[in-house]
This record gives structure tokens, sequence and C-alpha cells, in this order.
């Protein structure tokens, strides 16, 4: 009895691996919609990283203030002011009128006096007006003005520290020399706003680069293209030869198992060879084949053909299981960002592709490149195969008695 099981099982995967040549004509097939799609991403995310954000901001100031006029024809043409900030000389009126229409982001009301005073210590307050309803760029003008703010203060609070403690031990010959080097010494700063922040690069597609986030998307999304073209192998046989079969011991259970266990073996021989060859090329400082990724390449194959044998075998197993494979991978792709990546999706789109079994598949064939996979994605893709593989064998079980 073993040995005709064993046998059994041995035939099921040397017919399932007659579908290579199919397989792989269909994977160059999708291979090129695959790439369509991740070259129009990969140039809409390069073509958002690349724009710069432009601030509008009037400047309302005193006619009549020579030192503010000088001071504000300097700080306009800063190029660090420059490729962030346009500022606009308007009167009050015509700036909130802007405001209002939306034209400018905010207004900045400089007091008469204001240079004089801010040299002697008085330290008169400039107004800004930001609207209620502010946008990004105005949000980010706000963050730059209070760090600006602070560091003037801080910098106000080192002179007159200095100078109040040369002054109290009577070194009044040192004041006006380390007033001149503090005075040096604050402005590199103020004059690179570099400093107020920390660099830190933010991308759509997350610690993978563009190219490598639609590859890693790309490649599942051909896992599940191409088993929509084995669902042939679990589609119901005849009846003569279920009875055939039950009569001889072998069970539905036991030939769906088989039927399964062949599939797998096929787009594992597949994928494995195909990053073999990947790694005898230049490309191969990318990936490595090793136990991690042997393993994280056979749990995703292992996912994709449960979730496709689940859809054969609750369904015909024909044309409504294929178009139910394509229909719910290609929406799984989108809700799960890797059509369009996250931060472009609506919050209720992000939210339903979070449970999705396709959003753990991509993690985890991002680590067979990066290694950036977490035990997360690896315990959502166990999960999500021994239910897609129990509730095949349930549906199994239950047709089997229908008939």
């Amino acid at each position: 009895m073993i040995r005709k099981h064993f046998l059994f099982a041995i035939f099921q995967i040397k017919s399932t691996l007659r579908i290579i040549p199919r397989l792989l004509l269909c994977g160059i097939i999708f291979l090129a919609v695959v790439s369509v799609i991740g070259i129009c991403g990969n140039t809409m995310l390069s073509d958002d990283s690349g724009r710069q954000m432009d601030v509008n901001i009037a400047a309302v100031m005193p006619a009549d203030d020579s030192a503010i006029s000088v001071g504000f024809q300097v700080i306009k043409n800063m190029d660090s002011i420059k490729s962030i900030c346009r500022f606009i000389a308007m009167d009050k009126d015509a700036a909130l009128d802007a405001l209002a229409r939306g034209e400018i982001s905010a207004i900045i009301e400089i007091p008469e006096g204001f240079v004089d005073d801010l040299m002697y210590g008085v330290n008169t307050p400039a107004t800004i007006v930001i609207p209620e309803s502010a946008g990004m760029e105005t949000l980010i003008f706000r963050s730059m003005m209070s760090a600006g703010a602070k560091s003037l203060a801080t910098s106000e609070a080192g002179i007159y520290a200095v100078s109040d403690f040369l002054e109290y031990y009577g070194y009044d010959e040192y004041i006006t020399p380390s007033q001149d080097e503090l005075y040096n010494f604050y402005m590199k700063y103020a004059f690179n706003r570099m400093y107020f922040f920390k660099a830190d690069k933010v991308s759509a597609t997350g610690q993978t680069s563009a190219a490598g986030y639609y590859i890693c998307s790309g490649i599942v999304l051909i896992l599940i293209m191409c088993g929509a073209i084995a669902i042939d192998r679990f589609s119901n046989r005849p009846r003569a030869v279920m009875e055939s079969l039950r009569t001889g011991g072998i069970s539905n259970i036991y030939v769906r198992i088989c039927e399964y266990a062949g599939v797998v073996i096929t787009f594992f021989i597949i994928m494995l060879a195909a990053l073999f060859i990947v790694s005898l090329t230049p490309a191969s400082g990318y990936i490595s084949l090793n136990a991690h990724v042997i393993a994280a390449l056979a749990l995703i194959i292992a996912c994709t053909i449960s979730y496709i044998m689940f859809l054969c075998c609750v369904g015909d197993g024909g044309l409504i299981s294929m178009l139910c494979i394509f229909g719910t991978g290609i929406f799984m792709m989108y809700a799960c960002g890797r059509i369009l990546p996250e931060p472009y999706l609506p919050d209720a789109v992000n939210s339903i592709g979070n449970y999705l079994p396709v959003k753990s598949m991509c993690a985890l064939m991002e680590s067979v490149f990066y290694g950036t996979g977490t035990g997360r994605s690896i315990f959502t893709c166990v999960i999500y195969t021994i239910i897609f593989v129990s509730g095949s064998l349930v549906a199994t079980a239950v047709k089997g008695r229908d008939r």
C-alpha cells in the first residue's frame, strides 16, 4: 500500500514537470507586462523625487526702513533660501488677499526698526500669519522659522553671557574681540539651513530602491499569473478515474496533496534555476544562494500555489477559477501598494492591503534580494499557506462526497 502511494506521488510530480515549457512561455509574456508596469512606476517615483518645494512668502515691510530693505534683499537672494522660499514684497492688504486666495503660503510682517532693535537687544517680534488649513510647504516653513527663532535666541544668550562674564571679572578689553568671534561662529550656522535639519532619505518604497521594489513585486505577480496556467492540475478528474483510484486505496485528499506537491516542486525548480543563473551574472551582488534564500523562495511558492489551488477547489477549476486568480491577483497587488506604492493609495485601501497574503509574499521576496524580511512575513505566509491548503482539502472532501 505504501509503495502504491509512493509511486502515485512520483508519477504525479513527473506529469507536472511536463508543463515547464508552457510555464516558461507564459512567464516570458507576463514578464513583458510586468516590466511595463515597473518602468512606469519607477518613472513616476523618479519624477516625484526630483520635484522641488516652492513656497511663496509675502513680506510686509515699512517703506522707509533702509536697513530692513537691505537685509530683505540679502536674504531673498541667498541660494539656501531661494531653493525653498520665494519672498514677495507686498503691502498688508494685498498680502491678506493673496493668502485667502491660496497664492501665498504665509505672511511675514516686519515692524519698523526691527533691525535696530535686534542689534541693541530689544527683540521686537515679527508677526507671521499662516492659514488655518496649512499645507505641507507651510508647515515646513513654520518649522524653519521656529528653528531660526530658537537659533537667534541661543545666539543672543551666548553673546550676552560672555559679555556679562568678561565685564564682571574686569576683562573689558576682551568683550569686543569675543563678540566678533561669536558673531562669526553663529553666522556660520545661520547661513546654512542644513544645520537645522538631519538629512534623512525618505522613499515611498521603504528600504528598497524603486527598481528593486518593482522587481520583487513583479516576480510575485508572475508567480500568480503563471500559477493560473497550472489550474488544469487542480481541475476535477473524471468520475471513473477517481472511483478507480479510490478502489486502489488512494483517496481524493491524497490526490490533491500530490497535485499540490507536484506544482510546488515544478515552480521551485524553475525559480531555483533562474536564481542560479542570476548568481552567475554581474547582478550576483544582489543575491546569493544560501539556506535563507532557498527557504524563503520555497515558502513564497508554497503560499502562492496554495492560494491558486484554493480558488480552483472552491471554483470550477476552469475559466471561472482562472478569472478569479487574475482578478484577485491584480487587486491584491494594487491594495498592497505593489502597483502604486502605499503613500499614493487611499487609507481604506491600505488598511485592506495589510491583511492580504501578497503583502507578506512581496516582503519575503525582498528578503531574498535585500535581506530585509521579518519574522512577521514568514509567520504570515505560513499561516496563509495552512489556511489555503486546509480549505482546499475541505473543499475536495465535500465535492468527493457529492459525487
